[in-house]
């Protein structure tokens, strides 16, 4: 008996009497009915959904066929299934080296050799990752994902898409479906996508996480994707002359006008794309500058900004510890008080780096977010993005314009009733949050968050949350295990990004703006972000607004930019301009978007 005739064998037929000829000729007939589906399963296997489709009970196969999910036929699509692209690809792996250390796997190709007699394996439990980086681009409009695993049981898996951006997608989770040894997954990319990697992301397995063959079908698009295309997008300088630029935000008074944070304390203005000579706020004296990452960070204006004259600012002061502070602004608009401030919040900081300080109104509920890092011990032994004593790690969220002093915290916060947590704390496991920021019409929350020896991520909270997600900082980097193991790797109960990208394509991610402009349409509700050291500025859409169990599927990347600088921030302005910090001292300068 065949391979095929084991997994979908119907049972014995028992010996003929004048009883049972009918009974016989009719299981004959069910016999060659199965054997055609087998057949056509080799072909085409059957899609998998969820949970809910999962196709296995016991060993044997459960075929159902629902209208409202047909079986994957590429013709609906007009084009061919193609060809098994898989063996023209490089597989991608990390196992655990010498002294725990992520290394590549030289076995990772025996995953998409296309015999699946050969398998390859992470020899680790899940959370594990195989990246399948293809040639070139390729039209794909399914994925197979041969099962290797004993004992068999509920598995869950995620596949990302990369579009050829350097960067990669979430596209679709499997949610615990029943899977065993030599089962076939099946993925539709319906529409089909051009991409150039697809990565599978296993989240739980009651095995390590191990893989027969995977199989991409697809083929070339028509025309082409032109692989060292320059992006259609390049950078136009809008003022330079500033010393170490770090953000860009608005008033949202109507008047235009951009706020500019220097990083040694000063706050500059630019006014009809001209920068003024005076600062709008001078507190350089109290600023600790610029060792490692310390100095002035945050501005944030409240929508009372234009009644009250109140705006926030997060700086180092001379004892090291971040402070977030309010001051109010002169009769002279263009100036503030600078003996107005009013400390509300300082948080110590044990090391000079991953020191956060971005702060952001939210556009519904009007509280200040704050984004702090975890302080950046090597090998932090507190493990501060995970421990729910402390303020470093953590998005924070306080309502500083209740009258109450130094601030409240809002009953809705998610562990104001747990003694365990500081009351202040919104979400947990960050590294450092750099440059999250709201979508202004629906209340979007994006949260890019530096990594540290693999991956960069962008993190995704939709509008309504209640709060109180973990990130998974110091557990995960990105979409992988964290590189030193500090604590065991498990993704239950982590939310995981929706975006990341490796250090072959930069070393740290900043942040982030929604572009509403009306310059370039084709950008509109795009999250714009840049790296910090080969200065790529990507753009990310969701593209669907279906939801898998709180996973928004679909999302896409694209490449729009470099600008050649070391690139500190992404910021915009009231009507929804992006603009990007160029990180220099006294020749630092503030760049747009313009068309290739």
């Amino acid at each position: 008996m065949t391979k095929t005739d084991r997994r979908y064998a119907v049972g014995p037929i028992e010996s003929m009497t004048s009883s049972t000829v009918l009974f016989r000729i009719l299981m004959i007939a069910l016999a060659a009915l199965l054997a055609i589906a087998c057949s056509s399963a080799e072909e085409n296997p059957q899609e998998v959904h969820g949970a809910a489709d999962a196709p296995f009970e016991g060993a044997r196969l459960t075929i159902t066929m629902s209208p409202a999910e047909p079986p994957y036929s590429p013709a609906r699509h007009g084009l061919p299934r193609g060809e098994n692209i898989a063996p023209l690809a490089s597989g991608l792996a990390y196992i655990r080296g010498p002294e725990g250390h992520l290394v590549v796997d030289p076995e990772a190709s025996l995953a998409i050799d296309g015999d699946p007699d050969t398998i390859w394996s992470a020899k680790q439990p899940a959370p594990q990752w195989y990246s399948i980086v293809l040639d070139q681009t390729y039209l794909v409009n399914r994925v197979d994902m041969v099962i290797t695993q004993a004992p068999p049981g509920p598995t869950t898996h995620e596949i990302w898409l990369g579009h050829g951006a350097g960067m990669r997608t979430f596209y679709k989770r499997l949610e615990d479906v029943h899977t065993e040894d030599g089962q076939v997954l099946a993925v539709p990319i319906d529409p089909p996508q051009a991409i150039n990697e697809v990565l599978i992301l296993t989240l739980h397995s009651p095995s390590w996480v191990a893989w027969r063959d995977f199989r991409i079908f697809g083929a070339q698009p028509a025309p082409p994707v032109a692989q060292d295309a320059p992006p259609p997008f390049q950078v136009a300088e809008l003022v330079t002359g500033l010393d170490y630029p770090v953000r860009v935000t608005h008033p949202g008074d109507g008047s235009g006008r951009i706020f500019i944070v220097e990083l040694p304390g000063r706050i500059r203005v630019v006014n009809e794309d001209a920068l003024s000579e005076i600062p709008f706020l001078d507190i350089t004296e109290r600023v600790n500058c610029c060792e490692g990452e310390r100095g002035m960070f945050g501005l944030a204006f409240p929508p009372s900004y234009p009644e009250t004259g109140r705006f926030y600012v997060s700086y180092t002061d001379k004892r090291n510890a971040t402070t977030i502070s309010r001051f109010s602004i002169s009769e002279d608009p263009n100036r503030a008080d600078e003996t107005s401030e009013e400390i509300l919040l300082t948080i110590d900081q044990p090391h000079e780096n991953h020191n956060g300080g971005h702060l952001e109104f939210g556009p519904q509920d009007g509280y200040l977010y704050i984004g702090s890092g975890d302080g950046g011990l090597p090998r932090d032994p507190e493990n501060s993005g995970q421990s729910t004593n402390t303020l470093l790690g953590k998005l924070l969220r306080i309502d500083v314009e209740s009258g109450e002093l130094p601030y409240r915290v809002p009953a809705a916060n998610p562990f104001t009733r747990n003694q365990e947590y500081r009351p202040e704390i919104w979400a947990l496991g960050l590294r450092n949050p750099w440059g999250f920021a709201f979508h202004k019409e629906t209340g979007d929350l994006y949260l890019p968050d530096t990594g540290n020896f693999k991956r960069e991520e962008i993190n995704y909270q939709p509008a309504g949350s209640a709060g109180g997600q973990n990130y998974g900082w110091p557990i995960m980097e990105g979409s992988i295990c964290f590189e030193h193991d500090v604590l065991t790797c498990n993704a239950a109960g982590l939310a995981l990004p929706i975006a990341d990208y490796d250090h072959t394509q930069g070393c740290a991610i900043v942040g982030g703006a929604v572009y509403h402009g009306d310059s370039h349409p084709g950008l509109n509700e795009a999250f714009i972000v840049a790296d910090f050291c080969t200065s790529a500025i990507w753009g990310i859409w969701r593209s669907e607004e279906s939801a898998v169990k709180g996973r928004t599927t679909l999302w896409r990347s694209q490449l729009l930019a470099s600008a050649g600088l070391p690139i500190s921030s992404v910021g915009s302005d009231e009507e929804g301009n992006v603009y990007f910090t160029i990180h220099a001292e006294e020749n630092g300068a503030v760049y747009t978007l313009a068309q290739r």
